[in-house]
């Protein structure tokens, strides 16, 4: 042996395309497996469980949106079809699996609030079990502790699984997905079927994953998927969501820039003071590590792309591009799918942008330490919706009666505790009519007011004093002289203090309906 070369022992094992020692060199698995403290399970699920226990308790009730699919499931489960208003055929809701998951839980006397956190925040446990091992598997040990800590502590995704909403459910499904098809599982089928039926990014994320899968799970995942859109087209009349359409049209898609809430919280540099939204606000904190991270992991992941992880980071990537290039309307629970792919693909390259464990340390201790402020974030945003519209929708549930009909936005918890009432949206997400209207222009809250007669009308002072629309395309009246004269027949029935000026919530009622 020459003297200038080190003898086995010190030689450095090889490494594999993403990064890490291959098989035959890698640490043995402990015989504790997930309990094992050193790996990153045990300590990323106490974290999950702390977290999700205290906003749950901290948040009484579920986001405004959630109440529309709950009140989609609980007329499914009372045998009156997925239906928002009662014999009216239109797809509301984004995720066919998850509305008939609650209807489940409500058919079993399940409180749709509890049972929905509780099924997400499994749905939170199984994702970080999938997701580090698969890490753990094609990256390396460190990337796998990284996305866990993460996914467990950041305020963001505890609040995303108490909301009463899928999203986090859908990356779940991914994770799944992806690990079945890693363990070459005979359910990796069902579990891609699934996900294509979590939400209309679900089956994109499906599309994406099926190369990575065998011949037998993309015939069996795509099987799947076209039975549960073949069945939603059929009740339905189609399969595409009247929400994602109303909202698409109304909000628009005024690309990049403007959506620019969807991706300027991974540049290292502000683009303005003021952040486009106050998740992108939070994570700021986080941006040098994040961008830094991502782009350190694009080429290990490039050279793992056999691998199925390489798969997932592609999928949640094409949302998060998909999201950006539209400028897709923000709302926080969507971050939940590019901030996930975000994660992901930093985790993987912190460890190569950085020596020792300083850095991604860090980055948890950063997510850690916005629980100082972020937690109330969420908890101030569900108090006061739950303030205001519980009060709103206890007042009409005492004077309104069986069958009347209410012209409102939202929706959501108003609707929820009213499902005797028919419900006229002003976004149009289970009113389709009422959003094409909107699109033909000025006037239309005018036109489903003469033309439907809603016994109660529900908005914001600014929509029906100030004729200044709340979001969306059209002004509602195209006068201040048709807005008298279609207001003529209604009178106030309760008022937010107009001090909150254009926000304030102002209810009418039809002076010649029922008493």
């Amino acid at each position: 042996m020459s003297r200038s070369s080190p003898p086995p022992s010190a030689r450095r094992a090889p490494r594999d395309a993403a990064g890490a020692a291959p098989e035959a060199v890698k640490r043995p698995a402990s015989r504790l497996g997930p309990l094992d403290p050193r790996a990153p399970y045990l300590l990323p699920l106490v974290t999950l469980l702390v977290t999700r226990a205290w906003l749950a308790r901290a948040m009484p009730t579920a986001n405004e949106d959630a109440y529309i699919t709950f009140r989609y499931a609980a007329n499914w489960a009372a045998g009156l079809g997925p239906v928002f208003n009662v014999g009216e055929h239109v797809l509301g809701f984004t995720s066919p699996l998850w509305t008939a998951l609650v209807a489940l839980g409500v058919t079993l006397g399940q409180d749709p609030v509890g049972w929905a956190r509780s099924f997400a925040v499994l749905a939170d446990v199984v994702l970080i079990l999938a997701m580090a091992s698969l890490l753990e598997r094609h990256a390396s040990r460190a990337a796998a502790w990284m996305f866990s800590m993460l996914w467990a502590g950041y305020p963001f995704f505890a609040a995303v699984a108490v909301s009463g909403l899928e999203t986090g459910v859908v990356v779940s499904l991914l994770a799944v997905a992806a690990w079945c098809i890693d363990r070459k599982s005979p359910v990796a089928g069902v579990a891609l079927g699934a996900l294509a039926l979590s939400r209309p990014e679900g089956l994109v994320m499906a599309l994406v994953l099926m190369p990575w899968a065998s011949r037998r799970d993309r015939i069996v995942g795509g099987g799947l998927a076209l039975a549960g859109i073949a069945a939603l087209a059929i009740y339905f009349g189609s399969p595409v969501p009247q929400s994602m359409l109303a909202k698409a049209s109304l909000y628009g898609t005024p690309g990049p820039w403007a959506g620019r809430h969807w991706w300027e919280w991974m540049l290292p540099m502000p683009l303005s003071a003021a952040a486009a939204s106050s998740e992108g606000a939070n994570l700021r904190v986080l941006s040098v590590l994040l961008c830094a991270g991502f782009v350190g992991g694009v080429l290990p992941l490039w050279r793992a792309r056999g691998t199925v992880l390489a798969g997932v980071a592609t999928a949640l990537v094409a949302v998060w591009l998909g999201y950006s290039t539209l400028g897709v309307a923000y709302f926080y629970w969507y971050l939940a799918l590019p901030l996930a792919g975000a994660v992901l693909v930093a985790a993987v390259g912190l460890g190569h942008v950085s020596r020792g464990p300083l850095i991604p340390v860090a980055a948890v201790l950063s997510a850690a330490g916005l629980w100082l402020f972020a937690g109330n974030l969420y908890v101030g945003r569900a108090g006061i919706e739950s303030q205001v519209f519980l009060t709103m929708s206890g007042l009409i549930e005492k004077q309104s009666h069986a069958g009347e009909s209410i012209l409102l936005e939202p929706i959501g918890m108003i609707g929820w505790r009213n499902r005797s009432l028919r419900v006229l949206d002003e976004m149009g997400l289970v009113s389709p009519a009422l959003a094409e209207r909107r699109r033909e222009g000025p006037g239309w809250y005018a036109d489903v007011v003469t033309t439907q007669r809603p016994d109660w009308l529900l908005s914001r002072r600014g929509v029906l004093v100030k004729n200044v629309p709340f979001a969306g395309a059209g002004t509602p009246f195209r006068s201040f002289e048709e807005r008298d004269r279609v207001l003529a027949d209604y009178r106030v029935a309760a008022a937010q203090d107009t001090l909150i000026g254009d926000q304030a919530w102002v209810i009418y009622h039809r002076a010649n309906a029922n008493p």
